[in-house]
């Protein structure tokens, strides 16, 4: 196999198993487009930060027939699998491959009332995690919002293992339904995507960040365990 097909096998292993490696992923993308409160009518643009294969930027979509949204990855097979799957919606969505680690992710993305993200700025180090909320800070509308959706590291070291527990409890309940095999956890444990550093922090911490970027209305809408949405308004 060479590297291209390496890499295609990859994506494909990942667009199948991210439902499965992720517990609650589908309740959380429910909760965290509830949280857009606009009108259903209503012309919005929104920035999906780390649009991944595109299942929020799709449902959001579903959800806001009118709006046009900014979908940003840096990896870009992923993203060609994001188009397939619009490919019926190309009209409102903008595919920008960029790496949120540099701060052109926003060229020509302004004036958007609500930038989104789920799983993907966990990724960041820390200081640019930071930088980036001042970032779209600069972008969105006033009373616009910001929702995300990310991994958390708790204060009490007992969550931190229950979490850990269950996501493997949730692997092993999706190994006996037969939805997986033992071989594609195996590879998706080599998978170079997953392995990339994370620079989890705390809830606190994120909210303080946000706080200090100038956003107001700071709530968590939604927990489980080590994943938390963080709602806050422009």
């Amino acid at each position: 196999m060479n590297d291209y097909q390496s890499v295609h096998a990859e994506i494909d292993l990942l667009e199948k198993l991210y439902p499965y490696i992720i517990p609650k992923y589908h309740e959380a993308h429910d909760i965290l487009v509830s949280m857009l409160d606009f009108a259903q009518t209503q012309d919005i643009r929104l920035a999906d930060l780390g649009c991944g294969f595109g299942h929020l930027t799709k449902r959001i979509i579903d959800t806001f027939p009118s709006s046009v949204v900014f979908g940003i990855d840096k990896q870009p097979f992923i993203l060609q699998r994001a188009q397939e799957r619009l490919q019926d919606r190309l009209d409102q969505v903008v595919f920008y491959e960029r790496n949120l680690n540099n701060t052109a992710w926003q060229k020509d993305i302004d004036h958007v009332h609500a930038i989104v993200s789920s799983f993907t700025l966990d990724y960041l180090p820390r200081e640019r995690h930071q930088q980036i909320l001042d970032e779209a800070y600069a972008i969105i509308e006033p009373g616009g919002r910001w929702v995300s959706c990310e991994f958390f590291r708790s204060e009490d070291n007992r969550v931190n293992r229950i979490f850990h527990d269950m996501e493997m409890a949730f692997i092993r309940s999706a190994l006996e339904r037969g939805e997986v095999t033992r071989e594609q956890i195996d590879q998706l444990g080599k998978s170079s995507i997953l392995r990339q550093d994370h620079f989890v922090v705390t809830v606190a911490q994120k909210m303080a960040w946000l706080k200090n970027s100038g956003f107001k209305t700071l709530e968590v809408p939604w927990r489980f365990l080590n994943l938390a949405i963080i709602s806050a308004v422009r």
